[in-house]
């Protein structure tokens, strides 16, 4: 594990040494990280109700460890993060609005306990399939946790049924969340 950490250093410096503006941009799928059961849930039915009946809400990642790319942080100085974020709202029946929220922390914070980093309300049309899509850019917190070798994410949803009619029912669909990250020299 040494060697491996001593040549992924030693990769990253001569990278950076010999880009341009010495930079390097490291791409990172995070859902890759994910579980593939945790990636998508069904919902419903969520019966109508007057004002409509929220269901609080419901963790589709709970607290997943996700390990960095060990090292590189002792090598370059980590930039700029941004994060894009994917997923699809299946309509199966019933109308009503969603709204996910996106967590992350550090290795030694529960990523719930923090504010979210994203959070993003949507509308439900009985049959209708949503693309989510959403960036996180420059957010001071996302680069520092990028800088660490760990961090932990979870990704909640919050349902609010119809006010009448037939009742809410579907599937969220986690699709992607990407990271690209520059890393310019610590001044070898």
């Amino acid at each position: 594990m040494r060697l491996r950490r001593m040549l992924l250093l030693t990769a990253a410096a001569v990278m950076l040494a010999g880009c341009g503006d010495r930079n390097l941009v490291v791409k990172v799928d995070v859902l890759s990280f994910i579980d593939t059961a945790s990636r998508g849930s069904d919902f419903g039915p969520i019966p109508a109700l007057p004002g409509g009946l929220w269901t609080g809400e419901i963790p589709l990642i709970d607290d997943q460890h996700v390990s960095m790319l060990q090292g590189l942080s002792d090598a370059a100085r980590i930039k700029s993060v941004t994060v894009s974020f994917g997923a699809l709202l299946i309509d199966y029946d019933g109308a009503g609005e969603d709204t996910v929220r996106v967590y992350m922390s550090d290795e030694a914070t529960a990523p719930r306990t923090t504010p979210p980093v994203l959070s993003l309300g949507m509308v439900m049309s009985p049959g209708v399939t949503d693309t989510l899509r959403a960036l996180i850019g420059d957010d001071p917190r996302v680069t520092a946790l990028f800088s660490a070798k760990q961090m932990r994410v979870s990704v909640t949803t919050s349902l609010r049924g119809p006010l009448l009619g037939n009742p809410l029912s579907g599937r969220f669909q986690l699709t992607g969340i990407d990271a690209v990250v520059i890393a310019g020299s610590k001044g070898f």
